[in-house]
C-alpha cells in the first residue's frame, strides 16, 4: 500500500475551517507505518480534460489553483500506482466530489478522482484484448458526488455509485450500519470494472455528522472493496480522501485502509 501526500497538504489556506490542515497532518501521522510517496500538481492539459478553462481560471482567481493542482496531482500519482498492481490512498486536500465541470461547492476546486480517471482511462486494460477498460468509482462520503456524477454522466465506460446515507436532496435515509455495508456489498456484485475508484469520505462516521458508522465498519468496507477489486480487476484500485471533520478522521482513514490494502 502507498499512500500518496506532501506536507504541503498541511498547509492553511483560505477556505471553510472545518477543512483544516490537521485532516491531512494528523492523519498522515496515523499512517506513518506505510510507504509514503509524493505527489507533482497536475498539469493545466489533464485538469482541461475535465474542467472548462473558465472554470479553471476562476479557482486561480480565488487562489487555490496552486492547492487544488496538488491534491489532484495526489490523485492521478494514485492512480498511476493502481495501474502498476499496488494500491494506494491519497491523502489531499481540498476534496473534490462536489466540482462539476465549471462550478463546485462544498469547499472543493478540482475533481480529484474525475482529473485522475481521465488521465488513464486509455491505458486500463480490459478483460477482453482490446477493449478499454470500464472504471467503477465508489463514493463513500457522506454526501451525493454529484460533481463526479455529472462529468461522468454520458460516459459508459465509467460507473459512478453514491452509496446513500443521505439521498441527492440531502435527505437523510433510514438506515443502520448494516444497510449501508450492504448497499457497497451490492455495488461491487453488480459491476463490470477493470479500475475501482474510491471517493474515500468518512462524515458518516458515528461521531461526524451522520451518525452511522464507526471504526470497524470501515475496516469492512474496506475489504469489500478490496476483495471486489481482486475478483474484477486483478486488485487494480486507488482511493482518494474526500469529506470526514470529526477529530477521529485519522482512526477511521487507519481502518479503512487496513481493510483496502493487500494482505
Amino acid at each position: 500500500m502507498k499512500i500518496v501526500y506532501s506536507e504541503k497538504f498541511a498547509e492553511r489556506y483560505s477556505t471553510n475551517p472545518v477543512e483544516g490542515p490537521d485532516r491531512a497532518r494528523l492523519s498522515a501521522r496515523k499512517l506513518q507505518s506505510y510507504d509514503f510517496i509524493e505527489p507533482l500538481p497536475a498539469s493545466l492539459e489533464e485538469v482541461s480534460r475535465v474542467h472548462s478553462r473558465e472554470y479553471i481560471e476562476m479557482v486561480r482567481r480565488k487562489g487555490m489553483l496552486a492547492p487544488a493542482l496538488l491534491a489532484a496531482g495526489g490523485a492521478c500519482l494514485a492512480a498511476e500506482i493502481a495501474l502498476g498492481g499496488e494500491e494506494a490512498f491519497a491523502l489531499v486536500r481540498p476534496p473534490g466530489h462536489h466540482a462539476a465541470s465549471d462550478h463546485a461547492w462544498g469547499m472543493c476546486y478540482l475533481n480529484n478522482v474525475a482529473v485522475a480517471v481521465r488521465k488513464i482511462e486509455d491505458r486500463i486494460e480490459g478483460k477482453i484484448e482490446g477493449r478499454t477498460g470500464k472504471v467503477l468509482i465508489v463514493d463513500i462520503d457522506l454526501h451525493y458526488g454529484d460533481g463526479t456524477v455529472g462529468i461522468f454522466r454520458w460516459d459508459d465506460g465509467v460507473k459512478v455509485a453514491n452509496i446513500g446515507a443521505i439521498d441527492p436532496g440531502f435527505d437523510y435515509l433510514a438506515l443502520d450500519p448494516a444497510g449501508y455495508i450492504g448497499q457497497v456489498e451490492r455495488t461491487v456484485a453488480q459491476s463490470d470494472f477493470d479500475l475501482l475508484a474510491v471517493s474515500a469520505g468518512f462524515d458518516t462516521y458515528a461521531l461526524d455528522w451522520g451518525g452511522l458508522l464507526d471504526l470497524a465498519d470501515y475496516r469492512e468496507i474496506g475489504r469489500i472493496l478490496r476483495e471486489g477489486a481482486e475478483e474484477r480487476c486483478i486488485g487494480r484500485r486507488f482511493a482518494v480522501l474526500e469529506g470526514g471533520y470529526h477529530q477521529d478522521l485519522p482512526l477511521c482513514i487507519r481502518s479503512f485502509v487496513e481493510g483496502f490494502e493487500g494482505p
